[in-house]
């Protein structure tokens, strides 16, 4: 009987390690993978579908409660682990109040370039899996916006959900659509 046990326990064993280290041949080969995958998004020349030149759509968009839109730009130059964009809104008086970032989307927080009403902002970026980045942004008054986009519409469209949070901690949420401006060339 003893024997018999032993042989069970050995293969038991065997069927438990096979599966173990099928399991870490998975994990080995997933590995590889997202860092070739990675490996070529970061100066193959890949293009993300976000780079390119994108305005505000103030019919589609739903601004924060009791606000409204400004008409804003964003030109995206570079999107992989780091992101280049500038943003330029044109206030009801014709002033231009822009806000740029250019660095890794690493969620260190940085001072912004910036002009107008949007001077003296911070930011964050930070990549998610998906290709798609999070941003984080804090004004001088003390209000703070997450917001996340996503491009659809066969990368004619970006879709933009966030939130902001007022220094007396009151959060309103925000939509905004972005079409993606076609230049002829």
């Amino acid at each position: 009987m003893k024997g018999n046990l032993s042989a069970v326990g050995r293969i038991l064993t065997a069927h438990f390690a096979s599966k173990y280290a099928r399991v870490l041949v998975l994990i080995a080969s997933a590995m590889c993978f997202a860092s070739a995958t990675l490996a070529a998004d970061e100066g193959s020349g890949t293009s993300s579908p976000i780079l390119g030149t994108w305005r505000l759509n103030l019919e589609e968009s739903i601004p924060p409660q009791g606000t409204t839109f400004e008409p804003f730009v964003v030109v995206v130059g570079r999107a992989d682990s780091v992101i280049d964009f500038a943003f330029t809104a044109t206030g009801p008086d014709g002033q231009e109040h822009t806000f740029s970032y250019g660095g890794p989307a690493d969620g260190a927080v940085r001072e912004l370039p910036s002009s107008g009403s949007r001077a003296g902002m911070k930011g964050a970026m930070i990549r998610l899996p998906s290709g798609s980045y999070e941003s984080r942004l804090w004004s001088t008054s003390g209000r703070y916006e997450n917001k996340f986009c996503q491009v659809v519409a066969g990368g004619q469209r970006q879709v933009c959900l966030a939130t902001l949070t007022y220094p007396d901690e009151t959060v309103t949420f925000f939509k905004q659509v972005l079409d993606r401006v076609v230049t002829d060339h």
